[in-house]
């Protein structure tokens, strides 16, 4: 089959791999739809950033859709043909510890991991090897494309499930790139009272207003908090969201703009220390959290939910993707995917 090797860094290249095998308990899925990640563009700008288990050159892409190509001797209920959502391999535990055993498998101590060895997704190839149990049928509603960000989709509604929203809410998204978007759209169905996000760039500031933002705050042009106060009559939020992460300074922001009694959730991935005033989180008893990636939600997985957000029209994911590039310009994908101010991309979608 035909693959994207990262050799690390820029150093992408399309070249010829065997073609997997499904074992027992594994699907092999026809890739026809892969998403870049901002987790993606980590090694992509830094190559000693590669994601744990890995060793260059590598195969990835971990949003993915397609078609079921072959299964494994012992998988029952599914069918070769099928058109299908794949919750990425990296999030298989190990079904035993307390945490899956509580429906918690992101934090799994040996998640991504079987029989010991690190396993992964490879949606920017022609095919992924992938567990049974990760399978999710599309309805003929739902497209390759839009079904390529369900990942997405299903860490905003792990977001929202950790930060609840209420009708009384106001709650402000740091940061207009996919995640930011798409918790945005799951916290207004949620049925927040006001949905207001910010970014310094136009573009998906734009793409923000299409989905159902109340309001924008472009915080190249305006101060933030400022704005934000202005909005609110003062009160400030009741919920953040920070999905920036990164380099960017948004963190000291984020504590500004939350209200008292608010709540702050980090569901963006900083790679450098972030720091406190102490005394303005504690005189306002800000409550502070974390997301990670997604797991069950009262015993249904948070993909299937977001899957079927997704056929009942709710949110718009079509607004999301904005660009799309064949396998053998993946290269390009990610150029355009790591220069937002120039390419005017939100999300990235690669067809092998």
């Amino acid at each position: 089959m035909k693959a994207a090797l990262f050799y690390g860094g820029k150093d992408i290249r399309v070249e010829k791999v065997p073609d997997p095998t499904p074992g027992s308990g594994e699907v092999l899925v026809r890739v026809r739809a892969a998403g870049v990640c901002g987790s993606d563009l980590h090694s992509y700008r830094d190559p000693s950033r590669v994601w744990p288990g890995l060793t260059l050159p590598y195969m990835s892409g971990h949003e993915l859709a397609g078609e079921i190509a072959a299964l494994g001797p012992d998988v029952r209920g599914l069918e070769v043909g099928q058109r299908v959502g794949v919750e990425p391999r990296h999030l298989v535990g190990c079904g035993r510890c307390r945490w899956c055993l509580r429906g918690d498998y992101q934090l799994c101590p040996e998640l991504g991991r079987v029989e010991g060895k690190p396993v992964h997704s490879t949606g920017f190839a022609e095919y992924s090897l992938e567990s049974a149990d990760k399978i999710f049928p599309l309805p003929d509603s739902v497209s390759m494309e839009e079904a390529s960000i369900l990942d997405v989709y299903a860490c905003a509604v792990h977001a929202v499930h950790r930060v609840p929203v209420s009708p009384t809410d106001i709650v402000v998204v740091q940061g207009a790139g996919a995640i930011g978007l798409t918790v945005a759209e799951v916290a207004k169905l949620a049925g927040a009272k006001q949905v207001i996000v910010c970014d310094i760039l136009e573009a998906p500031l734009q793409v923000a207003k299409r989905i159902g933002a109340d309001e924008v705050i472009n915080a190249s042009e305006v101060d933030s908090v400022e704005a934000l106060t202005e909005l609110t009559n003062g009160q400030g939020a009741d919920v953040v969201f920070e999905a920036v992460g990164g380099t960017a300074p948004t963190f000291a922001t984020d504590l500004r703009m939350v209200g008292r009694g608010g709540r702050v959730l980090i569901i963006g991935s900083f790679i450098k220390p972030q720091t406190i005033e102490m005394w303005d989180v504690q005189l306002k008893e800000v409550n502070l959290l974390w997301s990670w990636s997604y797991g069950l939600w009262e015993g249904v997985p948070e993909f299937k939910i977001a899957l079927d957000m997704l056929a009942a029209g709710k949110p718009k994911a079509g607004e999301l993707i904005t660009h799309t590039f064949l396998l053998e310009q993946i290269g390009e994908a990610f150029a355009a995917a790591d220069n937002k101010r120039e390419s005017g991309a939100v999300k990235v979608v690669v067809k092998p």
